[in-house]
C-alpha cells in the first residue's frame, strides 16, 4: 500500500533545486505524479504530487528533506493527502484560456477572479507578469494576467465573454476568451 504527498519547496532561485528535490523522492523510492515548478522573481518555487511506499512515513520524509533544506536554504511543507483528497477531482467543464493585458494596478486579480467565481467558473492555473517601468514620464507596467479555466456546463463562453469584457471597461485592460487548445499537460 502506497500513500500519496504533496510537498511544496519555497527557496532562492539557483542550480540545483529541482535536482536536489526530486533526488530526495527517488532515493526513498517515490514516484512524481504532477507538479508546477517556477521562478517568481528571485525566489524558486515547486509544488508537487507524489506517491511514496508504504514503509515511507512523514518522519522519514521530514529527516529526508532536512539536508537539501539546510545546504540550499529551502523552506519544505510536506502534507499526506487523505484517500479523498487523492482522488482526482471531476472534469466535466470545457476548458478556456482567458487573457488579460494592460496596464498595472492593483484589483485585477480579484476583480477578474471575482467574476470567474460569480460565474461558478473553476479556475485551474493562474499566470501573472508585471513588466518592469518603463523610464520617463507616463510609461507604467504593462501587467499581464493568464488563466486556464473549466466553464460549467450551464455557462455560455458568450454570456461570460460579454460579461469580461464589461469588466475589461472598467478595470481599463483588454480581455480575450478563447477555448483551450488540446491539454498537453
Amino acid at each position: 500500500m502506497s500513500h500519496r504527498w504533496i510537498v511544496t519547496v519555497i527557496g532562492k532561485d539557483r542550480p540545483g533545486i529541482v535536482a536536489g528535490v526530486t533526488k530526495v523522492l527517488y532515493q526513498l523510492g517515490c514516484n512524481l505524479e504532477d507538479s508546477a515548478m517556477t521562478r517568481l522573481e528571485g525566489e524558486f518555487t515547486i509544488m508537487l504530487i507524489f506517491e511514496a511506499p508504504a514503509r515511507v512515513t512523514a518522519l522519514r520524509l521530514q529527516q529526508a528533506f532536512s539536508a537539501i533544506s539546510r545546504t540550499l536554504g529551502l523552506t519544505v511543507h510536506l502534507k499526506q493527502l487523505s484517500s479523498q483528497e487523492s482522488r482526482a477531482p471531476a472534469s466535466g467543464g470545457r476548458r478556456y484560456m482567458i487573457s488579460v493585458y494592460g496596464a498595472d494596478h492593483p484589483g485585477i486579480v480579484y476583480r477578474v477572479s471575482e467574476r470567474l467565481a460569480k460565474a461558478k467558473v473553476n479556475i485551474l492555473d493562474v499566470h501573472t507578469h508585471r513588466t518592469p517601468s518603463g523610464r520617463g514620464r507616463g510609461k507604467g507596467s504593462l501587467y499581464v494576467l493568464l488563466l486556464d479555466v473549466e466553464l460549467p456546463a450551464r455557462q455560455t463562453p458568450e454570456a461570460l465573454d460579454r460579461a469580461l469584457r464589461q469588466l475589461a471597461k472598467r478595470l481599463g485592460v483588454e480581455v480575450s476568451l478563447r477555448p483551450s487548445e488540446a491539454n498537453v499537460l
